[in-house]
């Protein structure tokens, strides 16, 4: 009877442990799903061939929606195991993965490309439309080899009396490699780029704007609305993506500890257990906020615009009656 009941308890908080990453997952995708939609559907009707920028964000959008629509699997999966076979676990994690990889790469691009733009704007209007269509190309091309890492490793094990979809792989070195490289190259590098390009968009963007001795007030505003979507960016990116490499630099050092310090080994693996799927939610949330992130920014840039007209306005009809 006691080892029932012990069993029972362990069942319970075994539960427990995936039931608030099952809620975070679901909430993103009841939110995120319809938000991307709606982004594509705004971006689609208003779409113009010489923005690349609402190019990229069409791309982030698309992105950001083929993530989240695999969240109910994910859920069903992480309550009651993976029950879809082995090809579509593979099938599954590569698309996931390419979508991730896909977001993260169109958010690098951006940066770069808005910088790109400031610094040779001439030269960028007359150039830039052939070298859009193999950027977007690119960009995809090389989300899917990133990507394509999940093939041979994924494959489903029994874990805690369930049958789990996760990465396997024949060995310590091979598992160490695969996990640094998809830090390195999913955020380290991304990371780097997104803040040097800005650090050095808002530079020259300042160099611009305050060069000349009064600055306008439409281009104050529009300065700071630019400054206040770049630093948002970075933000999120970083605080919804570094709990998931964190466990990632985790696993490689339980990996290299394992050998050598077993009772290190333990307390990581613990932690990992318990952290691990909350961690990975996290970069979910980042594609469910992207939506209201630039909603917010063209709200606040629609009623700048409004108020702008308003103030005009009044001085012509001030004007008129003088």
């Amino acid at each position: 009877m006691q080892q029932f009941n012990s069993s029972v308890s362990n069942s319970t908080s075994w539960n427990a442990e995936r039931v608030a990453p099952s809620v975070v997952l679901g909430l993103c995708c009841l939110m995120g799903v319809p938000s991307n939609i709606a982004v594509i559907m705004v971006i689609v009707r208003n779409y113009k061939r010489e923005k690349f920028t609402l190019k990229l964000m069409l791309n982030l959008a698309v992105s950001d929606l083929l993530s989240l629509l695999a969240v109910p699997v994910s859920i069903y999966a992480l309550l009651h195991g993976w029950s879809f076979g082995g090809i579509l676990c593979k099938l599954f994690s590569y698309i996931f993965h390419c979508s991730l990889y896909s977001a993260v790469l169109t958010v690098t691009l951006m940066s770069v490309q808005l910088y790109v733009q400031v610094l040779y704007r001439k030269h960028w209007k007359r150039q830039h439309r052939k070298g859009e269509r193999v950027l977007l190309v690119s960009l995809w091309v090389l989300a899917c080899l990133l990507a394509s890492a999940n093939i041979p490793t994924q494959d489903i094990i029994d874990k805690r009396n369930l049958q789990r979809c996760q990465r396997i792989t024949r060995s310590d070195s091979e598992k160490v490699l695969v996990l640094l490289l998809e830090t390195l190259l999913g955020f380290v590098v991304p990371f780097s780029i997104l803040v040097t390009s800005y650090l050095c968009f808002h530079k020259k963007l300042k160099q611009t704007f305050f060069s000349r001795t009064r600055m306008t007030e439409d281009k104050a505003a529009k300065f700071r609305r630019i400054t206040k979507l770049v630093i948002s960016i970075v933000v999120t990116f970083f605080i919804f993506w570094f709990p998931a490499h964190v466990i990632n630099v985790l696993d490689i050092s339980t990996t290299l500890l394992k050998e050598s310090q077993p009772a290190v080994y333990e307390k990581l693996k613990t932690f990992r257990r318990a952290s691990g799927d909350i961690a990975k939610t996290l970069t979910l949330i980042n594609s469910c906020l992207n939506p209201f992130l630039y909603a917010f920014i063209y709200r606040r840039k629609k009623e700048q615009k409004r108020h702008h007209n308003a103030q005009r306005q009044q001085k012509d009809s001030e004007l008129c009656n003088i």
